[in-house]
This record gives C-alpha cells, sequence and structure tokens, in this order.
C-alpha cells in the first residue's frame, strides 16, 4: 500500500495524486476505493489502473491520474462526481498487493452478498426496542475495511519474511511491461508468485483474530420467562481460526524451504575458499566428543557446513 502520496487536483470527472515514493515513471498502480456498504448506487469497490507521469524530467515527484476512463476492469461504471470522494478511503496498491487483496477479499468479504445475514427483526410486543431490525456482524455491511485488510496483509508478509530463512520481499511497483507478464513467476521483482498464497492465509487469519476480537464485545446471554438466548459465535470463529492456523504453520515450513541453499558447497565457492582445507580440519576435530568451534576458529566461527 503506498504509504505517501497526497492529491493535488479535484473536479468533478478526474483526480491527480503525486508521490514521492514511486520514483519511475510508466510506473503501474492500482487505486482502490473503498464504497463502505454493498448496498450503494456505484460499484462495490471501484479501482482504476493508472500510469504514473512527470510533468517535467527534473521533477521529484510522480503523477498519476485517475478518470472514468480508466476504470479496471473496464465495464465498471462510476456515475459519482469526483468531488464527493472521501480521500480518506482511497488505497493505492502494486499488482501484487491488487492480486493478494483480490484473493482475500472473496474469502472474508464478498462471500456476505451471496449469503446475507439480515440479522433479527424485533418487534415492539417482544418488550425490547422500538422495532426494527438487529444484526452483529452480519448484513450487507462489509467486515472490513480496504485499509484495514492492507494492514493484515503487510503483517502476514512480515511474518512470512521472517520465518527462517529470512527473506526481504515487499511490495514493488513494476512497470507497464512487468504489469502485463501472463505468468506471474516471471516476475522477478516484489513479491514473489508463489508465496501469495501464504499471505493470504496469514491474512485471513489476522481478519479472524480481529473479528473474534469484536464478537467477544457482542456477546450476551438473556433469559425471559424461562426462555434463554445466548448470543455467541467467538466459538465458530476461533474455530476457523485454529484450523487455518496449523495449515498456515505448516505452508510456512514448506515453502520458505524452498528459498533455503539446498546446493551446497564446493572448490571456489566463498565458503570453502575462506578457510581453506583448514575448514574440513575443523569439522572432523572433536575434543571430549564436541567440537571446539571457538577455540579452533575464534569467537562465532564455524567450519564450512552448506545448507
Amino acid at each position: 500500500m503506498l504509504r505517501l502520496y497526497d492529491i493535488g487536483s479535484i473536479t468533478p470527472t478526474e483526480m491527480i495524486f503525486s508521490t514521492e515514493e514511486i520514483t519511475e515513471t510508466d510506473a503501474v498502480a492500482y487505486i482502490v476505493y473503498d464504497t463502505s456498504t454493498g448496498s450503494t448506487d456505484i460499484e462495490d469497490y471501484l479501482v482504476w489502473r493508472a500510469i504514473t507521469y512527470k510533468d517535467n524530467p527534473t521533477d521529484t515527484v510522480v503523477k498519476f491520474q485517475i478518470d472514468d476512463t480508466i476504470l479496471y476492469p473496464s465495464y465498471l461504471t462510476n456515475s459519482t462526481d469526483y468531488n464527493t470522494f472521501k480521500p480518506s478511503l482511497f488505497r493505492i496498491m502494486s499488482l501484487d498487493e491488487y492480486r493478494i487483496f483480490k484473493n482475500l477479499l472473496t474469502r472474508i468479504d464478498l462471500v456476505r452478498k451471496r449469503l446475507p445475514n439480515p440479522g433479527t427483526t424485533i418487534s415492539d410486543t417482544d418488550g425490547v426496542g422500538d422495532g426494527g431490525v438487529v444484526s452483529f456482524a452480519g448484513g450487507w455491511d462489509k467486515k472490513f475495511s480496504i485499509s484495514e485488510l492492507s494492514q493484515f496483509m503487510d503483517g502476514a508478509l512480515v511474518e512470512v519474511n521472517i520465518h527462517p530463512p529470512a527473506t526481504t520481499f515487499y511490495w514493488n511497483y513494476g512497470n507497464i511491461d512487468s504489469d502485463k507478464l501472463a505468468n506471474p513467476y516471471l516476475n522477478t521483482k516484489g513479491v514473489p508468485f508463489k508465496i501469495s498464497d501464504l499471505v493470504v492465509q496469514g491474512a485471513t487469519i489476522r481478519s479472524l483474530i480481529a473479528w473474534g476480537l469484536l464478537e467477544v464485545d457482542v456477546h450476551f446471554s438473556t433469559s425471559d420467562s424461562g426462555l434463554s438466548i445466548t448470543y455467541d459465535r467467538v466459538g465458530y470463529v476461533r474455530g476457523w481460526y485454529d484450523a487455518l492456523l496449523a495449515e498456515f504453520k505448516q505452508q510456512k515450513d514448506f515453502i520458505k524451504y524452498d528459498f533455503v541453499n539446498s546446493y551446497g558447497v564446493g572448490v571456489g565457492t566463498i565458503a570453502f575458499s575462506a578457510m581453506g582445507i583448514m575448514g574440513n580440519v575443523a569439522n572432523m576435530l572433536e575434543q571430549g566428543g564436541v567440537l571446539p568451534m571457538n577455540t579452533l576458529l575464534g569467537a562465532y566461527s564455524q567450519a564450512n557446513k552448506p545448507l
């Protein structure tokens, strides 16, 4: 998610953004607008696919413009005046981030439109409330905002990175050519495609944790004339969380192992030539059944051992 950006101008038909975080022109950014509810007159999620440019080659900031001509996909429609958009509800993403975000929405949010939960209708004769609908984390409302889901994705990526062996993958705003790659495995920058589903799993687990904490607040029990009602969905949410967490831990070990140097070392490589033959000698020496590495090689040193 782009952190450093500003909105330079707004007209009824377009908006112009500027940023110092992207330095290249012809970089592709996906601008997502959170409409907050599925029952509005505009599309549930509005998305624009914009390309960065500079007014002058010497400018230190790049700009990108959104209007109805670059809605993504192109069949999206927008009948809203751009002046009415709230700047705080825009989120700018890279292609990797947008792809993971769409997968996360499928698991967490968009299913609400298929199985809506309108809640319980309460009439005046029930002795509670003034008549209306009561809903707890259900109905047509989105479960999380885009900014919240982006934070879950960032946290999941950090967790995947620090899982041994450590990596430093992060979102990258590619150019037009890299954005058009039909095979995402060929993209060598940013977040590798082979760990994208792992990030989705981690972000889903974080979503369930947040959801479970919300359900704790709305948990209640009531009794009237011998009729007892208990509203408690924490256990169900926790059950999904436990099942997904077990799979996530296994997947982390399996996928991150693919980044280990499994090719060993040989003559002429740094690990072998750093100590020469003494490295092999140190690997064969024992004293009381223990290899005295610090004594032989100095503090914190090791002999030649491939990963």
